[in-house]
């Protein structure tokens, strides 16, 4: 990047976010908008187009006059070296023209980009987002299996995440590649009339007749259009399908594999693709016929011309005539052709101007409440305007500078609250009122992909002094002293590198060294164990340094409630307010209370080993816990990994490979065929044409009804193979896109774990996006163009140094002066291309990282503008690339046009010197002018197939992924266990030690102990003891180092991973749910009948479901009934359900699986004291035959388990019944009195429910 000119501060991507705002407020859609926006930039890209269009005929008239004279030399006024002339002058005028507007409409392309994109971006971090609003969900091809992981819920709602990103990405694209319609709008009706003007005075009242062919035919290409513009809209809805779901499942990437359902979401892609790729279809064969359209007007309009001429007028086709209105038709035939190329273009562009306009028109900006005391008054919230569910007639006026407590049972609608008070819910009635700058932490963390630090200052100075206390208060400390970078670790995306407490701690962190006077904490203390939680509650809440804050806490934590000095019960959407916690009558205080916090701070989690269990090794007091403040170009290294930028020229050997996918060993070389077939018959119909005009000198009478013959077969022959041609091309396009994309998701969704932490999924959706787009409509474009061209470029240099063969010599020379300056152009050109790939991949990981931050970035002052301006920077790096990459074009054209005219000018010298029949000199003419358009496409397009050929060569690198797991033929067939595998779930580790990384340090040290089958065993530690190593090896997401762990006796590594990981159940601490039906979630295989289905969810929604959900219909504006059904829709990643109900659900999945080995990560995290015994109660009664491993942090949950297994730095400590436990007095005992309700506790113990 340091390599290219900078951007020119009149680009700058705040400016025309600026200016595009300014012309929004003045009305109208979009293309009105822009238009205002660039009018200066349109009018003189259609200036110059004009210009152009005229200066195209400068080298046709210069050849009718060297014919002219050539044929009668003694009729000629000016003398042949104007004319040899002309023909250099004008093609090389008409480029410097054609040039600059290129370099206007590229100038244009950057504005376009960086100006919508911003403002999709400020639209919605200012708007709700609400699922469905941008896209229409299309019946066409509805999927009717009930086996797919969303499909079968009709109408389920895709991620409005997804929708705007696909509009950042795809619809922005396809906008500004329809630039060029004001080229054609302005160009063609200009080049037709002087076209017209030029056939007439040579051939009279015939051309008219031309005319009038060209007139009626010209409207199928426009009806033709109209069609593809409908089948675009279905593409794109398609198209927002296929990534909706993408960007679901890899933002869920742990939770498939948890439950080995890749091959259940690569199904469900596949389908979603092949509905995608059957409208793409439909639009290649609607494409194929306006692209022979291109060619058929000006031939049939020329074949009227030359037929009326000859049956119905009395005088000679001379050859000046004749080649001349054959260069002016092929002239006109161009610009049809673009005209035909850009009609598609403008299709998806028109279509896509419509998706952005329904995006603005739906967005509703959020409405903030008046500025003053955290207060509600008479308040009643929805969380869209259609919800089920509602905060109702809510009046609370929170303590200033105090502790306030909100607390409920699951799904009360504790979130509810915190939300509504920022402004992210409906205010339907009453009012509220909130201070302008708050600290919002949610209950499922949300961080930057970025170091710990610039998590926790985000964007605020740097004070060391205060850093350091927020470090101390969030106990963060000794997770900083276990990681080799300190502070400077990167958390990956979405946190991936730390643990579920350490997320909450960073988080927590991030509000408490804000200058916000008011912090909102949704259940912070969920994800930490008891240790962790009383070391953070005391030194936050009872050091002083929250006492000049105000604090609005969801929490059932005891001490908590004791603290608060107001408290907020909330039950079912109502509020009941307590002035006095201290004189809270006890019943109450036992209802409202939950035992303990939930979980722990290694839970399992497949992310960064270092961070979870690797502090095994860390020294006790290392020398970069907190690097210094000016240390920020130090972060951990090879967290996400950079994006792969390969360096010199894109092997052209990749087309080779890109044609070998159209399908069986026979499908390239007849593609070949044709399309040589096509440039012989095309070549075929100019020789034709000199036959005929050489006849006239051999002959006195000769047959013109046969030569004419002759000529309009040639042209049908043409039309015909040119039409076979396309439709060949674009069906070998759509197999090899299907091929590529079918590969790209298998090997992605097969990927080890570890790389999706290196790489972010806005890269991923690069992919996927753009890369992909180019494979199904791009690619094949200039693949096909550049094998036509390079055809068409050496029939014309064989026949035009056939005819004339001194005109080798300069040609040669000539051509290879071109080829050199293109092939130094394509060094750079790739490389520039590259850089502008990879350089969009950051702003695709902006949206997506920040989009599911929208809550805490509002909440703050300001904050949304940080983010607009973060923004900004990355289009302003894409855009110095980009400008960069076009200018590079403008090098490579202007050489290329000048090796060109000079070729025309050579050959016209040539013409003047060498006498021969004017049919044969005319038809050399033809192809010499042809030949330097001719160079400058075939540079072009050839430069444009190898950059195009990047975007396969990226979406291939992806394809090639190591997989997870690679399994010989004789590995598979030894790895087949019995369908009934496992029958008892009797579960054994012998000796079992095991790493992260092969060459790793052990992270489990000679781990043994059986679980014998239906057995309970809870699993408890301190932080970074093992547990969570423990139960990833059980599913083999770290590499086994010694030992063995068994499963009824079976070797788990001689089994296929997949058939592992459905056997064995997880109920992780972290539910996720995939956008569908409640049926889809339980059971994406189609497995479990109905009846099972539904006696799993009505056992498990028993426990306590509301009337509405805590988030109700966050993301599906509709109404959701209650009970639940297997049929009631589910918004994606479940967010029309509160954190509780996921976990209930996930319950219920669990149930539906029948795995005889259960492993729960701290499966009760989420849900209140009640739901927590009745969920307790469910595991007894419906998982009787079960082995259930269980860690665990709430010790309340496993002190009626059959064994508890203590771990501590990577091996078991203890092993017994909690009863042995208790009395041995060893560290389970220690952890039980630590807890505070050491007595309750072991009254549970003591009095243990039956499990006969």
């Amino acid at each position: 990047m340091d390599d290219l000119p900078p951007l020119p501060s009149y680009d700058e991507p705040s400016k025309w976010l600026r200016k595009i705002k300014r012309q929004r407020l003045k009305g109208g859609k979009t293309f009105r908008t822009l238009c205002r926006l660039l009018k200066t930039e349109i009018k003189s890209m259609m200036c110059w187009a004009s210009i152009t269009a005229v200066l195209d005929f400068v080298a046709p008239y210069s050849m009718l006059r060297l014919l002219a004279y050539l044929e009668n030399p003694e009729d000629a006024i000016l003398h042949p070296a104007l004319w040899v002339a002309l023909l250099f002058i004008g093609p090389m005028s008409r480029s410097l023209c054609y040039q600059q507007y290129i370099f206007t409409a590229t100038r244009l392309l950057v504005r376009v980009n960086v100006s919508l994109v911003q403002e999709i971006y400020q639209t919605a971090m200012r708007s709700y987002l609400y699922d469905d609003s941008i896209v229409e969900t299309s019946t066409e091809d509805r999927p009717k299996s009930s086996r797919k992981m969303r499909d079968s819920a009709k109408g389920a709602p895709k991620s409005s995440q997804a929708n705007i990103t696909s509009l950042m990405s795809y619809d922005v694209d396809a906008i500004y590649n329809s630039r060029d319609i004001f080229f054609v709008a302005t160009a063609v009706p200009i080049a037709t009339t002087v076209a017209v003007i030029f056939l007439y005075r040579m051939l009279g009242w015939p051309s008219l007749f031309g005319v009038s062919a060209l007139l009626c035919l010209s409207p199928l290409p426009a009806l033709a259009s109209r069609r593809v513009s409908r089948i675009q809209r279905s593409v794109m809805q398609a198209t927002d399908v296929r990534l909706s779901k993408i960007s679901e499942y890899l933002n869920s990437i742990r939770t498939l594999k948890y439950f080995g359902w890749e091959h259940a979401a690569l199904e469900s892609i596949n389908e979603a693709r092949g509905v995608e790729q059957r409208r793409l279809w439909k639009r290649s064969v609607y494409a194929a016929a306006i692209s022979m359209a291109g060619d058929l007007l000006p031939m049939v309009s020329l074949l009227v011309m030359f037929s009326v001429f000859v049956l119905f007028t009395n005088d000679t086709l001379r050859a000046a005539t004749a080649f001349t209105s054959l260069s002016i038709m092929e002239t006109l035939r161009s610009q049809f052709v673009w005209l035909s190329n850009i009609s598609r273009a403008s299709a998806q562009g028109a279509e896509s101007l419509r998706r952005v306009d329904r995006f603005f028109d739906t967005a509703r900006e959020i409405k903030q409440h008046p500025e003053g005391p955290l207060e509600l008054k008479n308040a009643t919230f929805r969380r869209t305007p259609i919800a089920a569910f509602r905060l109702h007639d809510v009046s609370v006026r929170f303590r200033p500078r105090a502790l306030n407590v909100v607390t409920g049972p699951t799904g009360s609608g504790k979130t509810s609250l915190l939300l509504s008070l920022l402004g992210e819910t409906v205010l339907e009635s009453g009012t509220a009122s909130c201070p302008r700058d708050v600290a919002y932490v949610p209950q499922a963390p949300w961080l930057q992909n970025d170091t710990i630090r610039e998590n926790i200052t985000f964007f605020s100075p740097f004070d060391k002094a205060r850093y350091n206390a927020v470090l101390e208060a969030g106990g963060l400390l000794q997770d900083l002293r276990q990681l080799p970078a300190g502070d400077l670790t990167v958390v990956g995306e979405k946190g991936t590198s730390l643990s579920g407490g350490q997320k909450q701690r960073v988080s927590l962190a991030r509000a408490l060294y804000s200058q916000s006077s008011t912090l909102l904490l949704d259940d912070i203390f969920s994800a930490l164990d008891t240790h962790t939680t009383t070391l953070v509650y005391d030194q936050c809440f009872r050091s002083g340094l929250l006492s000049d804050r105000t604090v609005v806490l969801i929490t059932h934590y005891p001490a908590a409630l004791q603290d608060a000095e107001l408290l907020v019960r909330l039950d079912h959407g109502k509020a009941s307010t307590v002035e006095t916690p201290s004189n809270l009558p006890q019943a109450l205080l036992q209802r409202t209370r939950c035992s303990t916090p939930a979980t722990d701070t290694d839970s399992v989690s497949i992310g960064n080993p270092l961070i979870v269990e690797e502090p095994l090794d860390a020294p006790s007091e290392p020398t970069t816990t907190i690097a210094p403040a000016h240390e920020q170009q130090s972060p951990q290294v090879g967290r996400i990994a950079s994006e792969t930028s390969a360096t010199g020229r894109v092997p052209r050997a990749l087309a080779l490979q890109y044609i070998l996918l159209f399908g069986g060993p026979y499908y390239a070389p007849l593609a070949m065929a044709v399309t040589i077939a096509v440039q012989f018959a095309y070549f075929a119909i100019t020789y034709w044409l000199s036959i005929w005009m050489g006849a006239y000198e051999k002959y006195e009478n000769p047959n013109s009804l046969y030569y004419l013959g002759v000529y309009a077969a040639a042209i049908i022959l043409f039309l015909l193979l040119q039409l076979s041609g396309n439709l060949l091309y674009q069906y070998g396009s759509w197999t090899a896109a299907k091929k590529m994309h079918r590969r790209l998701v298998t090997a992605v969704l097969s990927a080890p774990i570890s790389w999706f932490d290196r790489n972010p999924t806005g890269r991923l959706i690069n992919r996927f996006g753009n890369d992909t787009r180019s494979l199904d409509t791009v690619l094949i474009d200039w693949l096909r163009m550049s094998v036509e061209n390079g055809l068409r470029f050496l029939l014309r240099i064989a026949s035009v140094a056939s005819i004339m063969p001194i005109f080798a010599l300069p040609a040669a020379v000539i051509c290879t002066i071109g080829f050199v300056i293109g092939e130094m152009y394509t060094r750079t050109q790739v490389s520039i291309k590259r850089l502008t790939s990879i350089n969009y991949s950051p702003v695709f990981s902006h949206f997506t990282d920040s989009l599911s931050g929208l809550c805490v970035i509002r909440a703050r002052k300001d904050m949304d503008l940080v983010f607009q301006r973060l923004l900004a920077e990355k289009l302003a790096v894409h855009a110095r690339s980009a400008e960069t990459q076009y200018n590079c074009n403008r090098w490579i054209s202007v050489r290329s046009d000048l090796c060109a005219a000079s070729v025309a000018a050579a050959a016209g010298c040539v013409a003047y010197f060498w006498s021969g029949p004017a049919g044969l000199v005319g038809f050399s003419l033809t192809n010499a002018i042809g030949l330097s358009q001719n160079i400058l496409n075939l540079v072009r397009t050839m430069n444009e197939l190898e950059v195009e050929l990047n975007c396969f060569q990226r979406v291939r690198e992806y394809a090639d992924i190591e997989p997870e797991e690679h399994r010989s033929e004789d590995q598979a067939k030894s790895s087949v266990v019995p369908a009934s595998w496992p029958t008892s779930g009797r579960v054994e580790f012998h000796d079992v030690s095991a790493r992260y990384q092969e060459d790793g340090p052990d992270v489990l040290r000679n781990v043994s102990f059986v679980a014998n089958p239906g057995e309970r065993i809870g699993l408890v530690g301190r932080t970074g003891s093992g547990k969570s190593t423990l139960g990833l090896s059980l599913l083999r997401f770290v590499n086994i180092a010694s030992g063995q762990i068994t499963i009824d006796g079976v070797d788990i590594t001689t089994i296929f991973l997949n058939r592992l990981r459905t056997s064995v159940t997880l109920i992780p601490q972290e539910p996720v749910l995939f956008s569908g039906d409640v049926h889809s979630n339980l059971d994406p295989f189609g497995e479990s009948s109905e009846t099972e289905l539904a006696s799993a969810l009505a056992a498990c929604t028993s426990i306590h479901i509301p009337e509405g959900s805590d988030q109700a219909d966050r993301a599906h504006p509709a109404k959701t009934t209650r009970p639940l059904s297997l049929h009631t829709p589910v918004a994606a990643n479940g967010e029309n359900f509160s954190q509780g109900q996921r976990q209930v659900l996930s319950l219920a999945r669990a149930m539906c699986r029948r795995s005889k080995v259960v492993l729960l990560d701290e499966a009760t995290a989420s849900v209140d004291h009640e739901t927590d015994m009745h969920m307790q109660r469910v595991l007894r009664e419906m998982f009787p035959d079960c082995t259930i491993i269980a860690i665990a942090h709430r010790l309340r949950t496993i002190m009626d388990y059959d064994r508890v297994l203590v771990m501590a730095d990577g091996e078991i400590v203890e092993n017994d019944t909690p009863a042995n436990l208790v009395k041995k007095e060893g560290v389970f005992w220690d952890m039980l009195r630590n807890t505070g309700e050491y007595e309750e506790l072991v009254q549970m113990i003591e009095t243990k429910p039956s499990t006969s």
